[in-house]
């Protein structure tokens, strides 16, 4: 803002003057900032109104529309300290008697404590071979996803061991606090169980020291299991070849075609590349720059000196050799420097490009062999290849062969190890089942929980000879609770719409302004606005739609099995206009609801209708609450002027609030432009009479 000093000749308030006189543009700008400020405050009551809205359309009246929200079917256990049952709406009316025979269990180990060989505590970085003196056993983890065997090795850990653990298929942790292995199957139930076997000796010396080794119910089956095959037998030479993974000359050919591809395109695009002298073959190219590399920074011998380190030392590499390194000072201060950089990048460079060459040309001598190359020169896989062939025979003889010493190694001992072995202070938990019986039917599942004909049955203890009795009907409390909950949501919506569109006039009130605010106290100002804000929806027509759609969708009446039902035929209705407090003429009561003082005192009719047909109620109310879906949503479709989902015209109130932007801003200019005009007339006249003083006083002196 211009620094203006005026009226110092003349002594007029020039201020006051301008201010009057651009008054009337002020009062354009002023009134274009009230309405949009009115129009922001009508936003933001139009977004908590359709906040309500849509809530309501996506809550309550979304999920009233299909039967199966609503809670069909209760079950209740004659005692739940063995059961718990819920029942879906397939499960059948009556009385049932559950006996809960077993349990499941998750097979678990708690290991015995255990301590280093030099009776040291033992952690996650303790090495195995320092707790069981070696380091060549081999253990084996069976789930129900296969075997995994665990080779201990000579640096394994503790950490490491556990890791091998979690990767053969179980839960496990080593708690150093307490110097124990916990081992626990992921899942529950006998099929789920794990066994933790030895498949030599110095494994079951493993097991022992390690403080793992209990021969549970899955263990011993696996050692019996071991022990009986007899080699040359189906069933070991079925455990044999599910030992180790063949491999076949088809995957053996791709692999060969494929090392070969890779290394022949890697030597084409060398071929290809611009960057060195294609006067050459690439063979002969690369022979010379063999021969050339190694010579290229001899022309700074000279600037070679004995490497130092930190003390001043002549550094020596292990053959005792001094270590030389250039004097980048001197060839910097000899102007030699940036050839230096230039020939070691050169150098570099080389040596890069001859290692490509030299290590594909290495795979296509190593493979070519091995495949059948085509027309393109390109490899084709050749399974029937003769060195193929031999390679996939060789692998797998020797891996068969490493996997027949391991399963006679296994074998060897399993007898031993079946019948016990020293205790290693574990516990061990069995897998187990639970078991049940349903009106005398037994049924078996690996966790404790059933899906029986339309129930749910969780077991907790066991019943022993007792029996409980589940009993099973129609949930009125529940389907009851769904409809009071939909309407409840409904009467909030409703009430607060008619709020907004009955509210008291503000005519003649407008927002202040900085100055009109200034005048008044805070309290005065809270007022003032909420008296606007409360207003803003009055008698909307786009709000006096949506009160109408949903009063008259709930007047309607719907057919349920040729027969006409409305709310009034569940006890369900308005006090009627007379009877309602202000704003709750829509607002719907359900006779008998002892949270409603109005109609507590009068019959249940909604109730003994779910009591008695409870199909007719929720295929009711499914249609009615359908019905009001549709209609909201289609006033809530979206359209040129407003968004989805959205009841009012957000698109076209943006558009206003932009479009108040704009003409305050030319309101604002055009009172700054009449303000300047203004000031330089005032000024103008001031230098005029500033000139017309200094005449007189000039005559002044002439005739004093």
């Amino acid at each position: 803002m211009p620094i203006r000093l005026s009226g110092m000749v003349s002594g007029m308030d020039t201020e006051s003057l301008v201010s009057a006189l651009v008054s009337s543009y002020n009062l354009k700008k002023d009134n274009l900032v009230k309405a949009q400020t009115k129009l922001s405050w009508k936003q933001e009551k139009w977004k908590t109104m359709n906040t309500s809205i849509y809530n309501f359309y996506s809550g309550k009246l979304s999920n009233t529309r299909f039967s199966a929200n609503y809670s069909l079917k209760s079950s209740t256990v004659s005692n739940d300290k063995y059961a718990k049952v819920t029942a879906s709406s397939s499960a059948v009316n009556g009385t049932q008697k559950l006996k809960v025979k077993q349990l499941a269990s998750t097979g678990y180990l708690t290991g015995g404590e255990i301590k280093a060989a030099d009776g040291s505590k033992i952690t996650g970085s303790t090495k195995l071979s320092d707790i069981i003196g070696t380091t060549d056993g081999s253990i084996s983890i069976k789930t129900s996803s296969g075997t995994k065997n665990i080779d201990i090795t000579e640096d394994m850990n503790v950490n490491q061991f556990v890791a091998k653990l979690k990767d053969a298929g179980v839960n496990a942790s080593f708690d150093e606090a307490n110097g124990r292995f916990f081992i626990s199957s992921k899942v529950s139930g006998k099929d789920g169980d794990f066994s933790l076997t030895a498949n030599n000796d110095n494994g079951l010396n493993a097991l022992q020291k390690l403080g793992i080794y209990a021969v549970s119910v899955a263990d011993k089956a696996e050692y019996t299991r071991l022990a009986s095959l007899a080699d040359g037998s189906d069933d070991y030479n079925a455990e044999l070849e599910s030992m180790y993974t063949k491999t076949t000359a088809k995957d053996v050919a791709k692999s060969y075609a494929d090392k070969y591809n890779a290394a022949k395109n890697k030597l084409d695009i060398m071929a290809a590349d611009d960057t060195w002298d294609h006067t050459y073959t690439l063979e002969d190219y690369i022979a010379n720059i063999k021969e050339e590399t190694p010579k290229i920074l001899d022309a700074y011998d000279s600037y070679k000196v004995e490497k130092k380190d930190s003390e001043g030392n002549t550094v020596k590499d292990s053959d005792g050799n001094i270590v030389y390194e250039y004097d980048t000072e001197a060839m910097e201060k000899d102007g030699v420097k940036d050839k230096y950089d230039a020939d070691v990048r050169k150098k570099t460079s080389n040596e890069s490009m001859i290692k490509v060459y030299d290590d594909n040309t290495k795979v296509i001598g190593d493979t070519k062999d091995y495949v059948t190359i085509g027309d393109d020169g390109k490899a084709v896989a050749d399974e029937a290849n003769e060195k193929v062939v031999q390679e996939v025979n060789d692998t797998n003889d020797s891996r068969r062969a490493q996997a027949k010493a391991l399963l006679d190694s296994k074998i060897a001992m399993a007898s031993t190890a079946a019948d016990g072995a020293a205790s290693s202070g574990a516990v061990r938990i069995d897998g187990e089942d639970s078991e049940i019986e349903l009106n005398g039917a037994k049924f078996t599942n690996n966790t404790n929980n059933y899906s029986i004909n339309g129930l749910t049955i969780q077991a907790l203890g066991l019943t022993g000879t007792d029996e409980v009795s589940i009993t099973t009907d129609t949930d009125v409390d529940g389907i009851y609770d769904m409809i009071k909950g939909f309407l409840k949501d409904y009467n909030d919506l409703v009430k607060s719409v008619d709020v907004a569109y009955n509210a008291a006039s503000a005519k003649g009130y407008e927002p202040l302004t900085s100055d009109e605010k200034d005048a008044m106290s805070d309290d005065e100002v809270e007022k003032w606005e909420t008296k606007i804000k409360d207003s803003l929806l009055r008698k909307d027509s786009t709000l006096g739609g949506v009160l109408d759609t949903m009063k008259n969708d709930m007047a309607l009446s719907f057919n349920v099995n040729g027969k006409l039902y409305s709310l009034s035929s569940f006890g369900i209705s308005t006090l009627g206009y007379f009877n309602s407090p202000e704003n709750e003429t829509g607002v719907l009561h359900i006779d008998g609801n002892k949270d409603d003082t109005y109609t507590s005192a009068n019959t249940d009719k909604l109730r003994a209708m779910i009591a008695s047909d409870p199909d007719t109620v929720i295929d009711f109310f499914s249609q009615l609450s359908t019905k009001l879906y549709t209609d909201l949503g289609n006033k809530m479709a979206t359209s040129s002027t407003s968004s989805a989902y959205t009841i009012y015209n957000d698109k076209q109130m943006n558009t206003q609030y932009s479009e108040y932007n704009t003409k305050i801003s030319e309101a604002e200019d055009k009172v700054t432009t009449w303000e300047d005009y203004y000031y330089s007339k005032f000024s103008a006249m001031e230098s005029a009479l500033a000139k017309m003083n200094a005449q007189s006083s000039s005559l002044s002196g002439l005739f004093g």
